[in-house]
């Protein structure tokens, strides 16, 4: 009995400590443009326990993790809480680490207890293949399509209000576009009031707390998930843009770095052992887009963030909430706050800031070759970068709000293809200026990360991805400054896909011409893949256009397109995009009167579509590979792994499949009416038992058998 209940007391202990890192947030997903995110009701981006990633559409998953983690900091001086307890410094956090969501971090619930809520301009359209319905269900709890609750001309928003424990109030907005030069960046609007409301009743716990040397802090660890498959993995580059008045932009980002003991230039991180393919090259950021100068002054201060730096994140004082955190760390955040790192751990002011702001040197100015070489990164080499704003006094009532964009910058996929194959070929060429006098390290300085023109061209190709990056991130600054107005195309029709016998039927909806200059339509088609991912040693899942109707083209307008040219066993992917005649678009980045066409994520099939076969008879029937074998890439079905298929079957039978010592594998009914039957619906069905367990190698038994009981039996190997 004495062990069981020291067990129990252990399971309870550890059950006390884990609790600290689960966290309950409710998320909503904003997928409509190329950079795509969860949104979370607390306002933080933790790293623990399986949270989430923002993505980015040079991957087709969207599952990328370029902001692995970070949160908000608030702390004051001199703090009384609703007990009468004074703090030298009193914090609330929604840390990356810990969340106190009863206490600290509080969603506020609607009437019908819904702490986060997703508006859409319109209704998400369905998206159905061979009956298969693969858009997400709507709505959800606290989904609505709502334009008139949506500021400016934004696809969706995202919207949560917390408590915290100073009493400060925290209104949560997230704004994103889907039209082509806005798809690239996601707008976040933060508003801090002072209500003196620290949980979720009505009464002010803290009515009359003046809030003194008040300040905001934000951290993001920028971080890219391909560096955890390579031999070098560490952590980026972090950098900053904006600490000094002749600075155009207000950035945080971060970017490819290159691994000490790797002995290939491993920038932008290509695929050294097979293609070259330029894996991860992607530039990620924060663009700051307002900040209020006071609770009176609502005018944009140019001078914020006071405070910019960065550091190891090994030194973790800064990862939890303050109810986790020592009163010595919250002491040392907020000092942190105020004055950077440089009191911390030495690091340099930067020359040349605002006066009065506090800048440590930038991580990437720091004169060292790897971010494992910097002592207070070491040997890790993952930071966080940080943005304090500051100070602020706040009195009861009064609020202030910042507002920046998380936006991406890349090379293509299909640019990577080109430009990787050619770097692994040793034929890489560069013939624009040379663009790498602000990219870090450089060749002046380490002749050795470059040693080749091959090497010096491909990393010049990857640098092009700051420069998007920055354009982005303009583009993101000009949406704010014309109060989020951006000219918008139709809106994307529903889609159905028929997989047929001579070719794939693609109809949709006419949801779109409810825009007053709406123009036609156009179809696009990707093979393999329904997204850039290389197969077999080809850059597979590009999207090609097919077809297009309406006004301006060939071709009178229509709802349907048959696809003649789809190859038997080849797997297809499609999407309908809407475009407009320009006439009602204003003022843009690029102009006036540009013609838009609704963006590809909003439709795009992520299922299959295959011809189909008229139905055989028994003795017609053939298996596809036979034999299957795992290292024959070329003989598979492209990018379909572990596929096999059932060819000329009658319209209607049962397949069950058997070992060689006959036990049943799997049975699969065929009731389609056609001649084609693979093994397994889904993907993660293929050459799948019935308890989902890939089969071995060795000899199978398909036996086969109609309605009226005909039967055939078919032999057939596989190789692993």
């Amino acid at each position: 009995m004495k062990k069981l209940s020291y067990l129990m007391m252990l399971i309870c202990a550890i059950l006390l400590i884990f609790s600290q890192f689960v966290q309950a947030s409710v998320s909503k997903y904003i997928g409509v443009g190329k950079c795509q995110s969860r949104i979370y009701d607390t306002t933080e981006f933790g790293s623990t326990g399986g949270r989430h990633y923002h993505g980015y559409y040079y991957t087709n998953d969207f599952i990328r993790g370029f902001l692995q983690g970070g949160g908000w900091h608030l702390a004051c001086r001199d703090w009384t809480d609703q007990y009468g307890e004074v703090y030298q410094v009193g914090m609330a956090a929604a840390a990356e680490i810990a969340i106190n969501e009863g206490e600290e971090i509080i969603p506020v619930p609607d009437k019908d207890g819904i702490t986060i809520h997703r508006y859409f301009r319109y209704q998400p359209p369905t998206i159905i293949v061979d009956g298969f319905r693969l858009d997400e269900p709507f709505p959800q709890r606290g989904d609505e399509v709502n334009p008139d609750v949506i500021p400016g001309t934004a696809d969706i928003m995202v919207e949560s209000t917390i408590r915290t424990r100073l009493g400060v109030e925290i209104h949560q907005r997230v704004l994103a576009w889907s039209q082509t030069n806005h798809d690239d960046y996601i707008i976040e609007e933060y508003t801090f009031t002072n209500t003196g409301n620290v949980d979720l009743d009505d009464e002010i716990e803290l009515p009359n707390q003046t809030l003194n040397g008040l300040y905001f802090m934000r951290d993001n660890r920028w971080r890219d998930d391909y560096g955890a498959g390579l031999p070098s993995y560490r952590g980026n580059w972090h950098s900053f843009y904006g600490e000094r008045p002749s600075d155009s932009l207000r950035i945080s980002y971060g970017y490819p770095r290159r691994g000490a003991n790797v002995d290939y230039d491993e920038f932008g991180y290509p695929d050294y052992t097979n293609t070259g393919y330029l894996q991860s090259p992607e530039y990620v950021g924060d663009v700051i887009l307002h900040v209020d100068k006071s609770p009176s002054e609502k005018v944009d201060d140019k001078t914020q963030p006071q405070m910019t730096g960065t550091q190891s994140v090994g030194k973790g004082f800064y990862r939890k909430d303050a109810t986790s955190s020592s009163l010595e760390n919250i002491d040392l955040i907020y000092q942190t706050m105020q004055f950077g790192f440089n009191p911390y751990d030495g690091t340099p002011y930067l020359e040349g800031a605002y006066p009065g702001t506090h800048h440590t040197v930038r991580m990437d100015e720091m004169g060292y070759e790897f971010t494992t070489d910097i002592p207070w990164n070491a040997p890790l080499g993952i930071c966080h970068s940080f943005e304090g704003f500051g100070p602020y006094t706040l009195k009861p009532g009064e609020s202030i709000k910042i507002v920046w964009a998380l936006t991406l910058g890349s090379l293509s996929p299909e640019k990577s293809w080109e430009v990787g194959t050619a770097w692994k070929a040793g034929t890489c060429t560069w013939e624009g200026e040379n663009n790498l006098a602000d990219y870090y390290p450089t060749f002046k300085d380490f002749p050795n990360i470059a040693p080749t023109e091959n090497d010096q061209a491909k990393d010049r190709w990857v640098c092009t991805g700051k420069d998007s990056l920055f354009r982005n991130a303009a583009n993101a600054v000009w949406n704010y400054q014309h109060n989020y107005n951006v000219p918008i195309p139709p809106p994307p029709p529903s889609i159905e896909i028929h997989s047929l016998p001579d070719g794939v039927n693609i109809s949709w909806g006419s949801e779109s011409e409810s825009a007053s200059d709406f123009a036609g339509y156009r179809v696009y088609k990707a093979i393999a893949n329904p997204g850039p991912k290389v197969i077999s040693d080809t850059l597979m899942g590009s999207w090609k256009f097919i077809f297009e109707c309406g006004e301006g083209t060939d071709n009178p307008l229509t709802h349907s397109y048959d696809d003649i040219e789809a190859i038997r066993g080849q797997a297809n992917y499609y999407y309908v995009t809407a475009f407009d005649n320009g006439t009602e678009n204003g003022s843009d980045v690029l102009g006036q009167g540009k013609r838009l066409e609704s963006a590809p994520w909003l439709n795009r099939t992520t299922r299959a579509a295959y011809l189909t076969r008229e139905a055989g008879t028994l003795s017609s029937v053939r298996i596809i590979p036979n034999p299957f074998n795992i290292s024959a890439d070329k003989l598979q079905f492209p990018g379909e792994q572990d596929k096999i298929v059932f060819y000329d079957l009658p319209p209607k039978c049962t397949i069950r499949i058997y070992s060689e010592s006959a036990d049943l594998i799997k049975t699969i009914e065929h009731t389609d009416g056609s001649g084609d039957e693979s093994w397994g619906v889904l993907q993660e069905e293929w050459s799948a038992s019935e308890t989902g367990q890939i089969v071995v190698s060795g000899v199978y038994i398909a036996y086969i058998e109609t309605p009226n009981g005909e039967s055939t039996v078919l032999k057939f190997a596989i190789i692993r």
